[in-house]
């Protein structure tokens, strides 16, 4: 049996949150976006001394929105002091389609998990709004690290992974030389990881999916010249979502009053289209918006609203991001197990999946719980199986990513109508508890990866037979005009 938590000498309350009994277990994190951040959280509750190192000099406030299912908040509750503060930034809003020139197809619609007729989400009974802008987001997560007293160490470049498996250690690389041990290392370093070549043995190759993502935020308080938009904050006081679709092409406009203490990132957009295959994965990349409407076929016809937001940017603040994608893993840990990878270091999707920074919460969720069962004995348990737990829901929801952009990319009337309902996620996904399934199946999956029995998944749509793609593949279909209906392999539905 895996190793459980002895008695605890005494309970250990910081900031209202209620510690594990200490596990003994070293853990090192590389990297402080939100995989990183969730897993130090996560492992510092379940009792594990927690470390994290972090490249930059300080928390990043670059970027937009980002869309967080409620499975990743399934432990919010938790941390009330963090559950407050998220009340109060996320981003309650229905989602409204409409066509390219801003003619509405299809009223605002709550997402699922937030209709009456759908089934009790993970984090029940917690409000869950499905956005953030991803500076708010970071600050509440670093707050919290703060709270529980969690070191970080700021501009620690880590340039190389590796593993003393007769010492039982992870180790973490520094540019300087330096060598940080520790029971377990995370990877939460993010695309291009340097723990690949521990992990797989190789950097994974970028494919690119032929499209370019422009990104933009920029706070309401700083528009106060864009007529348009002030009107419209005016008459709908609730945020909304504003998809509009057209050929070859979506665009996502989150739209909120937020109070200017808490406004950055407010409201965001997202343009795609294959117009350019130049721009890089970086969020200096950045184009003047002249150029930007000048890369979209009648760019001068756009939504009204569209339009009035980018015509009031500041300068140079569209960036320009080549939407690449990598072919699914084929493994997250080190061959001892000592190193293992949580977020986009182990599964990158692009924007239209909405569930990236769902699964590096997920993630985060899963491995804390493993480790704590695996027990500072049997660490190599712990981190594969978290992986055998993770890596199948991880990979349906990557091609879902590519599925739904698809489904975006239509100006017809009738797709567009269509597209609430060919979009579902389904309960399967915001209903799951990552730590709960963990403990639930941890000694089932440990015992399979020993040899002993057969498991399977339970955490996919009920019914759901895994399949194996590429990038490359889907990318060819696309092209051929060939369609695969995903949710017609399992039950998505939402109650």
């Amino acid at each position: 049996m895996a190793t459980a938590s002895k008695i605890a000498p005494r309970t250990t309350i910081i900031d209202n949150v209620v510690r594990y009994p200490a596990s003994g277990l070293d853990v090192l994190i590389v990297g402080a976006g939100p995989g990183g951040l969730m897993t130090a959280l996560e492992c510092w509750r379940k009792g594990h001394n927690v470390t994290v190192l972090e490249r930059a000099e300080r928390i990043s406030t670059i970027g937009d929105v980002v869309a967080i299912n409620p499975s990743a908040w399934a432990t919010m509750h938790y941390y009330p002091t963090m559950l407050q503060e998220y009340l109060e930034v996320s981003i309650d809003a229905p989602r409204a389609f409409h066509h390219l020139d801003g003619r509405q197809a299809i009223p605002g619609v709550e997402f699922e998990f937030n209709m009456d007729e759908a089934a009790e989400h993970a984090a029940f009974p917690v409000r869950i709004g499905a956005l953030m802008s991803r500076a708010e987001m970071a600050d509440l997560l670093l707050n919290q690290c703060a709270r529980l007293g969690i070191r970080i160490s700021w501009n620690t470049h880590i340039v190389d992974f590796d593993e003393d498996v007769s010492a039982g250690k992870g180790v973490a690389v520094g540019a300087d030389g330096r060598r940080y041990e520790a029971d377990v290392v995370v990877a939460a370093d993010g695309l291009g990881s340097r723990s690949l070549r521990l992990t797989i043995g190789e950097n994974v190759r970028a494919v690119s999916t032929g499209y370019v993502i422009y990104r933009g935020s920029v706070s309401t308080k700083d528009l106060e010249n864009a007529t348009v938009l002030k009107e419209y904050l005016q008459q709908n006081p609730r945020p909304e979502i504003r998809l509009s679709t057209g050929h070859n092409i979506h665009i996502v406009l989150t739209i909120t009053n937020a109070e200017p203490r808490w406004s950055l990132g407010h409201p965001p957009f997202r343009l795609s289209n294959s117009s350019n295959p130049s721009p890089m994965e970086s969020w200096s990349s950045t184009v003047p918006v002249e150029q930007l409407l000048q890369s979209i076929p009648d760019g001068d016809k756009l939504d009204p609203l569209v339009l009035d937001l980018l015509n009031h940017l500041p300068e140079r603040g569209v960036i320009e991001w080549k939407l690449c994608m990598r072919n699914p893993q084929a493994k997250w840990t080190s061959q001892g197990g000592h190193v293992v990878q949580v977020g986009d270091s182990a599964h990158s999707f692009i924007p239209t999946s909405g569930s990236g920074a769902t699964m590096a919460l997920e993630d985060s969720l899963s491995l804390a719980e493993c480790l704590r069962l695996g027990g500072k004995n049997d660490i190599p348990s712990g981190t594969k199986v978290h992986e055998l737990l993770r890596m199948q829901r991880v990979t349906l929801l990557q091609r879902l990513g590519i599925v739904v952009r698809s489904l975006l990319h239509s100006e017809d009337l009738e797709s567009i109508k269509r597209a609430p309902k060919n979009m579902t996620q389904g309960k399967w996904l915001w209903s799951h508890r990552a730590d709960a399934y963990a403990t639930a199946n941890y000694q089932k999956a440990k015992e399979h990866l020993e040899g002993k029995s057969t498991f399977e998944n339970t955490n996919l749509p009920p019914g759901h037979v895994p399949e194996q793609w590429t990038l490359e593949g889907e990318v060819e279909r696309e092209k051929q005009g060939r369609t695969v209906d995903l949710r017609a392999n399992g039950d998505w539905s939402i109650n």
